[in-house]
């Protein structure tokens, strides 16, 4: 399984958030130019991650981004699902249409354990957890890097 940039820079984008929670907004401009991520792009993931509730647009001169929840609220496979949506290792799992062999698979019956093992450990993390690995490396001052 491999995850989409649009994910990397969606995790980057909330763990600088998260950093800097309290402090007010951030700007699109911020993030982007902070974490070398391309604007455009970057504008996409927010607005999304926006209609879904994960963070706030604030208009005006003094806007931007702020996380909408505590990062100890969110976790990792929340995230995940709202970036990217559900995950899938092989796209087929989706629905009994997609494959004749859908009852009796044993692909399907393996890898779909996997994801759900997948699931249980992004749960396990939210992004404050991945804050206190950062403060426990010193290494890690530069851009965030998921």
């Amino acid at each position: 399984m491999i995850f989409s940039r649009k994910t990397d820079y969606g995790l980057r984008a909330l763990m600088y958030l998260a950093d800097r929670r309290g402090r007010g907004p951030v700007t699109l401009h911020e993030i982007a130019e902070k974490l070398m991520i391309p604007k455009a792009f970057l504008s996409k993931i927010l607005q999304q991650l926006a209609k879904k509730g994960v963070v706030r647009s604030l208009k005006g001169p003094s806007g931007g981004f702020v996380l909408a929840a505590e990062p100890a609220e969110l976790t990792m496979q929340e995230i995940l699902l709202e970036i990217d949506g559900p995950m899938r290792v092989f796209e087929c799992f989706a629905t009994e249409s997609d494959c004749s062999y859908y009852g009796d698979c044993l692909i399907r019956d393996v890898f779909g354990e996997v994801e759900q093992k997948i699931g249980q450990v992004l749960a396990q993390y939210t992004l404050a957890d991945f804050q206190r690995h950062r403060e426990k490396t010193p290494e890690s001052a530069g851009p965030a890097k998921a």
